[in-house]
């Protein structure tokens, strides 16, 4: 065992202090490690939302016949587009017309009968209810007959516009039922609808007219253009609110109902935001507030390196930031940084807090363009 003897107050100082500065000396002898930063700006920010939807048209019509019948003809075959007025099924006449040429017999008897009895009014001849029970009967014939004809024009089913038969239920020799669905049927000026449900947080976020891009796994890299036209006023069954958006169609990419599409909307809600590159972050948290359950969810917030300026020495200080989301490559901050501000945006992993550095750059981060969003 080795023991150093010192003899004399001011020896024993001398040696204390010599060994304080061997042992700070690492300390002392960091050079500041160079880093580059940006200046944080604060910006009105909008969190864009992606959705997943199917493709739908704006309007579907189920076309059915009036009457009960056999089907004498189908004329169109599913997905043909057809003109306004054409033909598309017929049921076969033959009851139909001798219904109508009934009606039109009776009427013409009821007319028949309603003169002669008034060639005769005032002769005493007949009494007033004669007269007016002949005149009722030529009423009712003049309905049946009304009725007869309307649906003699519904024993065929004709396009209400220029559109497209979308789907077709029916082949000819069929006896169909009064209301049954014989073709569904879109006109072609009802436009392209895209549907999907959205939580109650996304839904507070969305207002009409909100501006959408909408790409198809049909058309890949083609991007439509679209625009936010239903926000739902009550939940479904499955607790989500449907959203409809309105698809601006192209004609060199014809559309088809059913394609499965996926839009990023742009809401016009925007909030206060500082908008980071991801290499300022250092790690991420997940924190709950309090008397709130894991399944509730958590905040998320990351740590960053902040550079203080102390009269020309620059130290590195560690902050944790309340993150919204990650969006293209870029870290969204709601809270914890001043305009002016410069945070570690290459570097910070070889940083500890009060590190001394010498930022070799400062640059000015640029907003964020549309992404794809994240949980909150």
């Amino acid at each position: 065992m080795f023991f150093l003897r010192l003899s004399g107050g001011f020896a024993g100082r001398s040696l204390f202090a010599c060994l304080t500065l061997i042992l700070a000396a690492p300390l002392l002898a960091q050079p500041a490690l160079p880093v580059e930063t940006v200046s944080v700006q604060w910006q009105e920010y909008a969190r864009p939302l992606r959705i997943s939807g199917v493709l739908e048209n704006k309007s579907e019509q189920n076309l059915a016949f009036k009457i009960n019948g056999l089907v004498r003809r189908v004329a169109v075959d599913e997905g043909q587009w057809v003109k306004a007025g054409q033909v598309l099924a017929a049921l076969d006449l033959e009851e139909i017309d001798a219904q109508v040429a009934k009606a039109e017999s009776v009427l013409a008897n009821a007319e028949r009968n309603l003169a002669r009895f008034q060639s005769l009014q005032g002769l005493d001849a007949l009494s007033v209810e004669q007269l007016q029970s002949a005149e009722t009967q030529v009423d009712v014939a003049r309905s049946d007959l009304t009725v007869a004809r309307f649906n003699q024009r519904h024993a065929v089913i004709r396009a209400p516009a220029d559109g497209r038969v979308l789907k077709r239920s029916v082949e000819a020799n069929e006896m169909v039922s009064n209301g049954k669905p014989v073709f569904l049927f879109a006109a072609r000026t009802s436009g392209w609808v895209l549907r999907a449900g959205v939580t109650d947080k996304d839904i507070v976020r969305l207002r009409l007219q909100d501006h959408a891009e909408v790409t198809f796994d049909a058309y890949p890299g083609a991007v439509f253009q679209a625009e936010l036209s239903e926000l739902a006023g009550r939940a479904d069954a499955s607790q989500t609110f449907e959203i409809e958006l309105r698809v601006t169609a192209k004609p060199e990419q014809p559309l088809l109902a059913g394609f499965v599409g996926h839009a990023v909307i742009m809401p016009a809600q925007t909030r206060p935001a500082v908008l980071l590159p991801v290499g300022a972050m250092v790690r991420t948290y997940n924190k709950h507030s309090a008397g709130q359950s894991a399944s509730q969810g958590a905040q998320a917030e990351v740590e960053v390196f902040v550079v203080q300026n102390n009269d020309g020495d620059y130290q590195a200080q560690l902050r944790r930031l309340p993150l919204l989301a990650l969006d293209h490559d870029q870290l969204v901050i709601t809270g914890g940084l001043q305009d002016g501000e410069d945070v570690v945006v290459a570097g910070a992993p070889y940083l500890s807090d009060g590190r001394a550095v010498m930022p070799v750059n400062n640059v000015v981060v640029e907003s964020a363009t549309i992404a794809p969003d994240v949980a909150e």
